[in-house]
Formats: C-alpha cells, structure tokens, sequence
C-alpha cells in the first residue's frame, strides 16, 4: 500500500523504509502463508538437539502449535511496519506452553533455549525467502541487515513475556494446593513409601478404593479451544458409567489429562467393554483405559496399563471417540515395548508375507482367521464370506511367501500377524522405550516436580 510508512524506529531512514516496503512487506507476506509447514519444520530441529524436552508426539505438538503462534505474530509485525515492543503478546499455545513448563519445574534456561533454537531456524528460512523479493545482492544484504534486527527484537520481546509469565506461574504453582496433588501422585507412581490416609486427604480422593485408570487426549491444538474442557467431558462420561461422579483429574500437558476413576466396590469387565462418551461433547478426544484394581498399587498399576493402551492406539490410529482397554491390547502392548525389537521380529517371522500391500494384508488376514478357528477352512471360509477353495487356495500363497507351512510355529506367526500393522506405522510411539524403562515413561507422564531440576 502506497504511503504507508513503519512505525519502527529503527525502520526510519529512507533506505530502511524502501528496503522495508519493496522487500520485508513482501516476505512477511509469504512467511504468514507458509507458517504452518515452517512450523513443522521447526520441531526435528528442536527434537534433535533437546530430546529430554520435545520427547512425545504431545511435546512436539505443543511446540508447533506454538512455533506457528510466534510466527505469524512476527509477520503481522513486519508487514504492518510496528515496533516489537508494542503490543506483542503471547498466543494461547505459547502461554500453555510456559505455564505448563513452569509447572514441571522445567527449567527457564531450558525453556528460553528452545526459543531461540526455534528463532534461529525460523530466521534462516526468513532470510532465505529475503531472496526472493530482493532485486540485487545489495539490496538483500541491506534487507538482512534490517530483519534481523527486526526478528531479534521481536524474540526479545516475546521472551521477556514469557520469561515473567513463567516466574509468576512458578510461584503461584508451588503454594498451590495441585502442586501437593501432583507430589503425592508422583510418590504413589514412583512407589515411594506415603500413609494411605495421609494420600487420600493430599488428593481429596480415597485411595483404598478400587481404581480404573484412564488417559483422555487430543493430538493437535486448536487456537481459542478448551482443550481441556473437551478432555473432562469424556472422562465425565466414562466416571458416570463406572458410578463415580468425582473421578481424580491431572492435567498431563496442554492436550491430555490423567484420570482415576475409584469405586468402592469390583468394576465388572463387562461395564468396561460397554463404555462410551458423547463425541458431540468431546470431539477429537481418544481415551485410553487401565484394568480395575485396589489401593495405592492399583492406583499405579492401572496408570501403567492405560499408558499402554494408549502407546496401542496411537500406534493402530484408533479412530476419534475410541476408547482402548488394555485387557485387549495386552498382548501386543507386551510385544511392542521395544518396537525395534518388535519390528525385526515380524520381519523375521513373516518374511514376505510382511508386505503391506493390498493383496499380501489379505493373504495374512486370510492366515490370522485360519488360526483363529485351530486350522479350520470350513469356519475360515464362513467368517471371511469366501468359499472353502478360495481359503485353500490363499494359504498356499502365504506359505509360498513364508517359505513354511502356516501349520510350524504358529505361536510366532499368530504374534508376528497380530504385530504387522502397528510395528509398521509412522507413529510418533515408535519411540517407545524397552519395557525396562517404563518406570521413567510413567513418572514422565504425571511429572510435574515441586522443586527446580537441573538444566
């Protein structure tokens, strides 16, 4: 737009604001267009140098969700011309981002490094696309020179405000009464010696009940969305359909809660199997569930189950609205702790029946439904809607790939089938720590610590 000037002050020279106006306005412009996919490209960097800190597919959602916030807040700023100091604020996803940091007791240092990683990744893209809309190599040194003050400034700006919202929620969290309730969650995790009556009063829950575990989460962040009302609403509904109108809620990170539902008398399996939410009332939300159990081992031994059960559903895509037992996906919870492991293991015992095309996954669902009925093609024929020949004729194509009779080590072929799908996708869970290591998995999900750790 014609006679518009910046209002920076550092922009007032006339070759500040012609460099302003023929190329800064124009690559603010494409910056605001591509925000989300630079966004994304922000968090392997991230991942890579600071993997204790963006360590889960939650983490490194938070992260973009936040990269792309402070992005186009910058080129709002830039293409406007306004000085960084006035008015920049802080997205909801960052805000959560700190708040949520500050009440992990992750470290500021920590904290302000992942901004400035992200800042440095964003810039050379920034400068990159600088490129594009200068008309000479002078010009775009002299638009470098004039962004880069711009984008350091801004940078400063946002992290002063983080920097305070950071300190104040720090102190706030720790006289906070969800700061003990936290605390005392981590010690029955961590199986730290606590009176069952002293923990009990600490949460303002009884913990001799019988308790079933669950984790409700979303996989992206919506600006402007309560994510966490959406989250309480699906645990509302399964509390109600257990019979406990107060279950025991903790907050995770900025798109899950941990949950326990207590009764004082047995869950039937039954009841279990029968759950649902209203998606109308929690849409987007999944939710994961441990089996019942009694007291302070209960309260942590259902907890590591629905861990599992959601590390299962993450890595089948359990569609939205879904809510994965873990009495129904222990088997593969149990053979996917390592998924490496799990991963060689398939490709070994399945060799090129392992092949996920449309023909060979119908082979090996062919194989999966034979064993099922104890080598039956009569009942494999009537399940699968094919006739008896057809089944006949489809195993001894999978036994061609095998190399073996479907007959020999069928204990094997059974796992390695059950496995293929899940060992195979691109989820964020292929991650997964050995079993060995789910003591730290669990602590890390409720790990919201009452005192600074060290950077």
């Amino acid at each position: 737009m014609r006679g518009v000037e910046p209002a920076w002050r550092d922009a007032q020279g006339e070759t500040e604001r012609r460099v302003w106006s023929a190329v800064l306005r124009p690559a603010a412009v494409e910056l605001d267009e591509h925000a989300a996919e630079r966004s994304r490209a922000v968090v392997p960097y991230l991942s890579d140098r600071m993997p204790d800190l963006v360590d889960s597919a939650e983490a490194r959602e938070t992260r973009r969700a936040s990269n792309e916030a402070i992005i186009r807040g910058f080129a709002k700023v830039l293409q406007s011309g306004a000085d960084p100091a006035d008015g920049v604020s802080l997205g909801s996803a960052t805000r959560a981002l700190v708040q949520d940091g500050a009440r992990r007791g992750i470290p500021l240092s920590a904290l302000m490094r992942s901004f400035r990683l992200a800042h440095a990744v964003t810039a050379r893209h920034l400068y990159a696309v600088l490129a594009n809309h200068a008309a000479d190599g002078e010009e775009l040194s002299l638009a470098i020179d004039l962004c880069s003050a711009w984008t350091f400034a801004y940078a400063d700006a946002v992290m002063c405000l983080a920097e305070n919202l950071y300190t104040s929620e720090r102190e706030h969290w720790l006289r906070s009464a969800a700061a003990s309730e936290v605390e005392t969650i981590n010690m029955i995790l961590s199986e730290q010696p606590i009176d069952i009556d002293v923990a009990s009063r600490r949460l303002r829950h009884e913990v001799r009940r019988v308790h079933v575990a669950a984790i409700a989460w979303i996989d992206t962040h919506e600006e402007g969305r309560d994510t966490l009302a959406l989250l309480e609403a699906a645990i509302s509904d399964i509390a109600a359909a257990i019979g406990n109108q107060r279950p025991l809620i903790q907050p995770v990170g900025i798109l899950s809660i941990a949950a326990w539902i207590s009764t004082s008398a047995a869950v039937p399996s039954t009841a279990l199997d029968e759950l649902r939410f209203r998606s109308a009332t929690a849409p987007g939300v999944r939710v994961a569930i441990g089996e019942p159990a009694p007291g302070i081992a209960g309260f942590r031994t259902s907890h590591i189950e629905a861990l599992h059960a959601q590390r299962i559903a993450r890595l089948a895509g359990r569609h939205e609205g879904s809510i994965t037992r873990y009495r129904d996906i222990a088997l593969c919870a149990l053979a996917t702790a390592n998924i490496e492991h799990a991963r060689r293991f398939v490709e070994r015992e399945l060799g090129r029946l392992a092949s996920r095309d449309g023909t060979t996954r119908r082979l090996g669902a062919t194989v999966r439904t034979y064993l099922d009925e104890n080598g039956s093609r009569g009942r494999t024929a009537k399940r699968l809607h094919i006739h008896e020949n057809t089944v006949a004729y489809r195993l001894r194509q999978a036994e061609e790939l095998l190399g073996r009779s479907v007959e020999k080590r069928t204990l094997e072929l059974r796992v390695a089938l059950a496995l293929a799908d899940l060992v195979n996708n691109g989820s964020d869970t292929n991650r997964s720590a050995p079993a060995g290591n789910m003591e730290h998995d669990v602590l890390g999900t409720i790990g919201l610590s009452t005192s600074p750790q060290p950077s």
